[in-house]
């Protein structure tokens, strides 16, 4: 039984004094236990504010979890389940592969994607989150900024910063969002007239331009809250998204933009993973020190980058 497991989690989130920080993409059953539920935001905001815990069992693909491992040394970090993410982890984003970009174009500020290897991080001026890679180029005192990360986000930042944006030539693209297509949004709008179309900047150039909001999921949330007039959403979203939204607001209508936004990478982490965790206190995240000491003031920049 759900119930069952849901009291395993909650009796040995008291005895090892742990936190669950978990990625709203995750399946819905994951929801239920988590203390933090956000988007890579509110997760990186929790983080920073401090959580009151010793152990913190993070449900998001490793990036984040090393993310965590960075910002908090001194806690223990659980990954109950190793999910690469593809981006994240693309060999085109290597070390010595956006060195020699960044080389090219001395002098320019470097913004990382935050779905990148924390190697490569170490390249970085700054750090842009999910959603945010526009507000967080534009934050940046410099004409030209160099962008590495996501392909669609590249250009939507090119498209929408009021600077000019240099971006790495071979940003890999995220498939899951680069499933959805201008014809999914020409389809759902004459279905749903009325219905506001909200995709994530990952999605492709055109689905972004027919949209009526392009921003990350933590955003859109928000949004959805504060409407109270708009009945019916079409969201260019992970499934996960969408299951929340309508779970959260059952008086309101959400629509999938494309079928195939699934992303399978968080599709791993189940409670009962939390469990076996939680119990064992295995599969904890380790950085390398040194880099993680280079690296942490990029997060103090992000957290003052937006919002």
């Amino acid at each position: 039984m759900i119930a069952d497991v849901e009291e395993q989690v909650e009796r040995l989130k008291e005895e090892r004094n742990a936190v669950i920080v978990a990625h709203h993409y995750a399946p819905i059953e994951v929801h239920a236990v988590a203390d933090v539920l956000s988007d890579s935001r509110g997760f990186f905001d929790a983080l920073r504010n401090g959580l009151n815990a010793d152990v913190v069992v993070v449900i998001a693909p490793t990036f984040f979890a090393d993310i965590a491992a960075t910002i908090l040394p001194d806690k223990t970090i659980l990954l109950p389940v190793e999910a690469e993410c593809p981006v994240a982890h693309h060999r085109a984003l290597s070390f010595e592969r956006v060195c020699a970009f960044k080389n090219s174009y001395p002098g320019i500020p470097l913004v990382c994607y935050a779905t990148s290897p924390l190697n490569t991080k170490l390249l970085a001026d700054m750090v842009a989150f999910p959603g945010e890679v526009v507000q967080t180029v534009d934050t940046i005192e410099s004409p030209e900024v160099l962008f590495v990360g996501e392909r669609n986000c590249a250009h939507d930042a090119v498209m929408r910063c009021k600077k000019k944006v240099i971006p790495y030539p071979d940003n890999p693209v995220c498939n899951v969002y680069n499933a959805a297509t201008i014809h999914d949004v020409m389809r759902l709008r004459k279905r749903y007239p009325e219905g506001c179309v909200m995709v994530h900047p990952e999605c492709k150039p055109e689905v972004v331009m027919a949209a009526d909001y392009v921003m990350g999921t933590g955003d859109m949330y928000r949004v959805i809250r504060a409407q109270k007039d708009v009945e019916t959403y079409i969201l260019g979203t992970e499934i996960g998204f969408v299951q929340r939204m309508s779970y959260e607001f059952p008086e309101k209508t959400f629509v999938q933009l494309c079928p195939y936004l699934i992303c399978n990478v968080f599709k791993v982490f189940r409670i009962e993973t939390i469990v076996e965790s939680l119990e064992r206190m295995h599969r904890v995240v380790h950085v390398d020190p040194v880099v993680s000491e280079r690296i942490s003031y990029l997060f103090d920049g992000a957290a003052t980058s937006t919002r």
